[in-house]
């Protein structure tokens, strides 16, 4: 009996076949951990057609690169595109300068409560030094002790 040959394929033929790139067919190979039947000259690698049908079955719903898959963006579109960005960006300033106003009634209102403590303690320190330093001998007795205190003392 003679032996059937089957058909072989190397990474540069696969991603003729498939139309995509050499790269993306190594890659394809590498992460389904196909190897080779058989390395030819150069070290070029052989793979068999189970390694075609596979990538036959994965390129299969994918587009062919010659196939556009966006539309070319005509000058309405870019200009559309442009005053959206230019709304947006409008829409964001008018918030930013919404909070600047509030921050800045905060600001007011800190300065104004950080001048009030100061006034008070200013007046505070005034009123201290405007004290006696000590109170006289016998009225000292009168604050704060008892009657028994005031007796015997």
């Amino acid at each position: 009996m003679a032996k059937s040959k089957t058909k072989t394929y190397t990474t540069s033929d696969l991603a003729r076949e498939f139309s995509i790139s050499v790269v993306s067919a190594s890659r394809f190979i590498q992460k389904h951990h196909f190897k080779p039947v058989k390395t030819g000259n150069h070290n070029a690698k052989y793979y068999s057609n189970s390694v075609y049908q596979e990538m036959k079955k994965y390129y299969q719903f994918k587009p062919n690169s010659e196939v556009k898959q966006h539309k070319n963006a005509t000058k309405d579109d870019i200009i559309n595109q442009l005053t959206a960005r230019v709304n947006e960006q409008a829409e964001i300033i008018k918030l930013l300068k919404k909070q600047l106003t509030i921050k800045d009634e905060q600001i007011a209102t800190a300065n104004k409560l950080a001048d009030q403590a100061q006034q008070l303690d200013l007046t505070t320190h005034q009123q201290q030094k405007s004290l006696p330093a000590k109170l006289p001998k016998e009225e000292t007795y009168n604050i704060g002790h008892s009657f028994f205190w005031k007796i015997f003392h």
